[in-house]
C-alpha cells in the first residue's frame, strides 16, 4: 500500500488493486480476512452510508491502519497466513491506542473448545461462527459501534470543557490584570458571574466569602447573606477536602504575581445546605487589588459527568437484560479471586448453570417471553448467593457463571441443590405458567485447576455430564469428563453428516397382540452406525440433534425411511402391520410439521391408519399446548396416538383428558416391578390399565423380560406386548419372518432352543441385553466381551486392532455406564444376570 493522501476531510488510500476513501465524518470498521469473497460477504452484511469499511487481508495490513487511524470495532478471522487472528488480537490489545478498540472473532464453525478460551483470553469480545447469521452481526456491529460513538461524545464534550475552562481563565486573567481599567474589568467580572452556571467565589487570602454569583444560590441552597464572611470550607463535605483547600490557600499566601493554582483543576466533594453532598471540579487563583491580596474560586458540579461516565463503564461490564456482570467483569473477577484464593491457600467454586430446552420456550412462545424469563432465572439465582462475595453472572444466551470464595465442595452442593429447587417453582409471565430447569457443571480450585481456563473447561464438562444424565442434575467435575466432551464434540460434527454418509439405520421390534400371539405392528428406533464408535443408541445422540438443532431433519428422515419399509413389507405380501415412529418435542414445534407428514404418507403411499406417532409422557408436559394442539390435528388425519413411557412423567388427569391418545405404553420400570416387587407393580399397572380403558385407551407393556411377566400382565388386561422376550430390535430382514409367524409358533421354538443353549449363549444374550439397556455402543460392546473373557488392556488391543490407550477409554465408558469401578465389579454384574436367566430356564 503506497502513502496515502489527505484531500478536504476524506483520505485516499492507493493500493495495487485500486484506490479507496475513507471519510473522516463515518466511524471506520476495520474488516481482516485473508479470504476476498469473506470480506465481501462481511461488507455485504453490514455495509450502511455512515460506516467506513476497511478491509485488510492480514494481520500486518491491519496493524499498518491501526497505527493511523481509529476503528470503531474490529471483526477478525482466526485462521489467516502470516500473523493469525490471536496473534494480531494480542497485538492490538497491547497498543495503549487500540486496547480498548473491540474484537469479533469470525471464524469457522468447527472451532475447538481450546481456540475459544484462547480467543477470550487474548481480548475477543465475542464470537461469530460462519456461517453466521446476518441479522445477529448486524447488531452485534451496530451495538459496539453506539458505544464508540458515546465514548466519543463524551471525549469531545470534555475537550469542549476544558476549552470553556481556558476561555474563563483568560478572561480572568484578563480581568485581574486590567487594574487601570476597574470599571471594564468590573464589568466584565459581572457579566461572567452572573451569567456563569458554575460557582464563583471571591475570596480573602484567609478564605473567607467575600462576593458570590447567582450561580451559588442554585448549587448550594446557600443565600448571599447566609454564606458571606463564612470560611470557604463551609462548603467542602470531607475533612479531605477541606485539608486540600487549606493547602492551596497557604500555597499561595505571599505571593505578588496574577496566578493560577499550579494544581489545576481538582476533583473533590463539596456539601449542600441540606447536607447531601456531590462532586465538583475546583479551581483557584490570586491577584492583588490596592494591595491586598483577592483570591477567586470556580466550582463545577460535575455530577452528571460522573454519572453519565459510571453508566458507560456499567454498560461495558453488565449484562443489558438482566443487569448481572457480564463475560468481561467475570473474567476480571475470576482472576482477583483466583489470586486471593492462591495467596490465602483458600478453595474456589466456579458453578456453570445452563437452562435445560430454553430453545423451546424462544421458539414457541417469543424472544420476548424468553428475555423476560432470563431475568426471572437471575432473580432465582441471586436470591440463592449467600452475599457479597458470591459472584453472580450471565456470560451469554441462557449461560450462567457463578463464583463462590472460600467455600467447600459440600457447600457448593448444597448451594448446587437450592437452585434446582427453586427451579422447581413455576414461574409466571404474562399468561403463561413456565417450568424451567437447568444443569450446573461445577469445578473446584485447586483440585480442577489452577488457573482461569481449566477451571472453566473442566465446570463446562462437568455441565456437558449433568446433561447427558438426564438434565435438571448438577455435577462435579472429575478427570474423565475431559474424554466425554471430547468425545460429544466430535459426536456433535460428525451428526451433521450421518444422514448423507447413510451411517443411519433403523431398526424395528415387533409389538405382540396378547390374545392371539401375532404381531400387530413394529416400532422403528434408529441407529447410528459411526466409523470410530460403532453402533450407536438414540440416547446418545438424539440429546446432541436437539442441542444442536438437528432433530428436525432426523426426525423427517426416520418417518420417511420407516413408512417406505412398511411399504416394502406390504408390497411383498406379509401382513399389514401398524409401524410406530417416536417424534421429539421439538418435532412439534415446526410450523410445516403436517405438510411434513402429509408429503411422506403421500410418496410413500402409506395409509394414515397405518401410521402411528409416539411421543413421551414427559415431552408433551415441555409445551403442553403447542404439542396437544399438534397432536389432535395429526389425529385428525387418521394417525394413531401413541403416549410412551407412561407413568414415569406425571401427568395429571386433567391433561391426560385433553391429549388425544389411542395407546397407552407402560413404562418399563412398571414392568420391571413385577419381578421386583409384584405385588406394587401389580397395583400400578392395574390402575393405568383401568385409567387408560376408562379414557378409551387401549394398553401396550413394554420391556418385557419373562413368561411371568407375560403371563401376569395378560391377566391384567394388556391388550399389546413389546420386549426381548418376543425380539430384540433388529434390521428389517431379521424382522420379515416374525411378521409371517405369530406369537405362539416363535415362542414355542424360541422356548425349546433355550432349553437346548449353553452357557456361552446365555452370557452373549446378557451382554447383549446389558448393551441395549446400557446404552454401550458397538465398540465398547467388543471390549465389554474380551473382559469377560478375562483378557488384558493389550491382548484385546491386538485382537480389536486399536491402541492400549483407546482400550482404556472405552473401558472407562464402560465402567461409568454400568456405575462399577473395576473388572471384577463388572464381570460380577454380567454373571448375576446369568444367574437369574438359568433359574428362569
Amino acid at each position: 500500500m503506497k502513502q496515502p493522501i489527505l484531500f478536504g476531510r476524506a483520505v485516499f488510500f492507493f493500493h495495487d488493486w485500486g484506490v479507496f476513501m475513507m471519510n473522516e465524518d463515518k466511524v471506520n470498521i476495520l474488516l481482516v480476512d485473508d479470504q476476498a469473497e469473506n470480506l465481501l460477504a462481511l461488507e455485504a452484511v453490514i455495509e450502511r452510508d455512515d460506516y467506513n469499511l476497511v478491509k485488510a487481508y492480514s494481520g500486518e495490513e491491519a496493524l499498518k491502519y491501526l497505527f493511523k487511524y481509529e476503528f470503531a470495532v474490529i471483526l477478525l478471522d482466526v485462521q489467516m497466513p502470516g500473523l493469525d487472528g490471536f496473534e494480531t488480537a494480542k497485538i492490538i490489545k497491547s497498543r495503549v491506542k487500540s486496547k480498548n478498540i473491540p474484537i469479533i472473532f469470525v471464524t469457522a464453525n468447527n472451532m475447538d473448545e481450546q481456540h475459544v478460551y484462547t480467543g477470550y483470553f487474548v481480548g475477543a469480545i465475542e464470537y461469530i461462527l460462519k456461517p453466521f447469521d446476518p441479522n445477529t452481526l448486524k447488531a452485534k456491529v451496530q451495538g459496539f459501534v453506539e458505544i464508540y460513538k458515546t465514548n466519543r461524545k463524551l471525549t469531545e464534550q470534555t475537550e469542549k470543557l476544558l476549552q470553556k475552562t481556558k476561555e474563563l481563565e483568560k478572561a480572568y486573567k484578563e480581568l485581574t490584570a486590567m487594574t487601570s481599567e476597574l470599571s471594564k474589568s468590573q464589568a466584565l467580572a459581572n457579566v461572567i458571574s452572573e451569567t456563569s452556571i458554575d460557582s464563583m467565589f471571591v475570596l480573602d487570602q484567609d478564605g473567607r466569602i467575600l462576593k458570590i454569583n447567582p450561580a451559588v444560590k442554585k448549587m448550594f441552597g446557600y443565600e448571599e447573606i447566609e454564606i458571606l464572611e463564612k470560611n470557604i470550607e463551609l462548603v467542602f463535605s470531607s475533612a479531605k477536602s477541606q485539608s486540600f483547600i487549606r493547602s492551596r490557600l497557604n500555597s499561595l499566601a505571599g505571593m505578588e504575581e496574577i496566578l493560577k493554582d499550579e494544581e489545576g483543576i481538582k476533583e473533590i466533594s463539596a456539601v449542600r445546605k441540606d447536607g447531601s453532598t456531590f462532586p465538583v471540579e475546583f479551581q483557584i487563583g490570586k491577584t492583588l487589588m490596592e494591595n491586598k491580596s483577592i483570591i477567586a474560586c470556580t466550582i463545577r458540579d460535575v455530577t452528571k459527568k460522573r454519572q453519565f461516565e459510571q453508566m458507560i463503564t456499567h454498560m461495558a461490564y453488565h449484562d443489558g437484560l438482566t443487569n448481572l456482570p457480564n463475560r468481561r467483569l467475570f473474567n476480571d473477577h475470576l482472576s482477583s479471586m483466583l489470586k486471593q484464593a492462591k495467596q490465602k491457600n483458600q478453595l474456589l467454586v466456579m458453578m456453570y448453570l445452563d437452562l435445560d430446552r430454553f430453545k423451546y420456550i424462544n421458539d414457541s412462545l417469543g424472544h420476548a417471553i424468553g428475555d423476560k424469563l432470563l431475568q426471572e432465572v437471575a432473580n432465582k439465582l441471586l436470591v440463592c448467593t449467600r452475599g457479597e462475595g458470591d459472584f453472580v453472572s450471565r456470560i451469554g444466551g441462557d449461560e450462567f457463571n457463578i463464583l463462590l470464595p472460600e467455600t467447600n465442595r459440600e457447600a457448593a452442593l448444597e448451594m448446587a441443590e437450592e437452585m434446582l429447587e427453586q427451579f422447581k417453582k413455576p414461574v409466571y409471565i404474562e399468561n403463561y405458567e413456565l417450568f424451567v430447569t437447568a444443569s450446573i457443571g461445577i469445578s473446584v480450585f485447586p483440585y480442577d485447576g489452577e488457573d482461569a481456563l481449566s477451571l472453566m473447561k473442566n465446570a463446562d464438562a462437568a455441565l456437558y455430564r449433568a446433561k447427558e444424565q438426564g438434565k435438571n442434575k448438577y455435577q462435579i467435575y472429575h478427570s474423565g469428563m475431559n474424554l466425554q466432551s471430547y468425545r460429544t464434540f466430535i459426536l456433535q460434527n460428525d451428526l451433521r453428516k450421518a444422514a448423507e454418509r447413510e451411517e443411519l439405520i433403523l431398526h424395528y421390534q415387533p409389538r405382540i397382540d396378547a390374545a392371539t400371539g401375532k404381531v400387530i405392528g413394529t416400532e422403528a428406533l434408529i441407529r447410528w452406525n459411526h466409523p470410530s464408535w460403532g453402533q450407536l443408541l438414540p440416547s446418545e445422540f438424539i440429546p446432541l440433534a436437539e442441542e444442536t438443532g438437528q432433530i428436525a431433519g432426523i426426525g423427517e428422515w426416520v418417518l420417511r425411511k420407516a413408512c417406505e419399509q412398511n411399504k416394502l413389507w406390504q408390497n411383498e405380501g406379509l401382513p399389514l402391520t401398524r409401524i410406530a415412529v417416536n417424534f421429539s418435542p421439538l418435532q412439534f414445534l415446526q410450523k410445516d410439521l403436517i405438510r411434513i407428514i402429509n408429503q411422506i404418507l403421500t410418496e410413500t403411499g402409506v395409509e394414515p391408519e397405518v401410521l402411528e406417532i409416539e411421543i413421551t409422557e414427559s415431552a408433551i408436559l415441555q409445551n403442553e399446548n403447542i404439542i396437544t394442539k399438534m397432536l389432535h390435528e395429526i389425529k385428525g388425519m387418521g394417525i394413531t396416538i401413541s403416549l410412551d413411557d407412561f407413568g414415569s412423567g406425571g401427568t395429571s388427569l386433567s391433561t391426560l383428558k385433553n391429549i388425544p391418545a389411542d395407546i397407552v405404553k407402560i413404562d418399563k420400570i412398571f414392568i420391571d416391578d413385577l419381578s421386583v416387587n409384584p405385588s406394587q407393580g401389580t397395583a400400578f399397572i392395574t390402575s393405568i390399565v383401568s385409567l387408560a380403558h376408562s379414557l378409551k385407551m387401549s394398553v401396550v407393556a413394554e420391556g418385557i423380560e419373562s413368561e411371568e411377566q407375560l403371563n401376569l400382565l395378560k391377566k391384567l388386561g394388556v391388550q399389546g406386548m413389546q420386549g426381548f422376550l418376543f425380539s430384540p430390535p433388529v434390521p428389517p430382514a431379521e424382522l420379515d419372518s416374525l411378521l409371517n409367524r405369530g406369537l405362539p409358533e416363535q415362542f414355542t421354538y424360541k422356548s425349546k432352543i433355550e432349553k437346548e443353549v449353553d452357557q456361552q449363549d446365555i452370557l452373549d444374550f446378557q451382554l447383549y441385553r446389558m448393551k441395549e439397556l446400557f446404552s454401550i455402543s458397538s465398540r465398547e460392546h467388543d471390549v465389554f466381551k474380551l473382559i469377560i473373557d478375562g483378557l488384558n488392556n493389550k491382548e484385546i488391543s491386538e485382537q480389536l486392532f486399536i491402541s492400549e490407550h483407546t482400550v482404556k477409554n472405552h473401558i472407562t465408558r464402560i465402567f461409568q455406564k454400568l456405575n462399577v469401578n473395576d473388572r471384577l465389579q463388572a464381570m460380577a454384574k454380567v454373571y448375576q444376570s446369568c444367574i437369574q436367566q438359568n433359574k428362569a430356564l
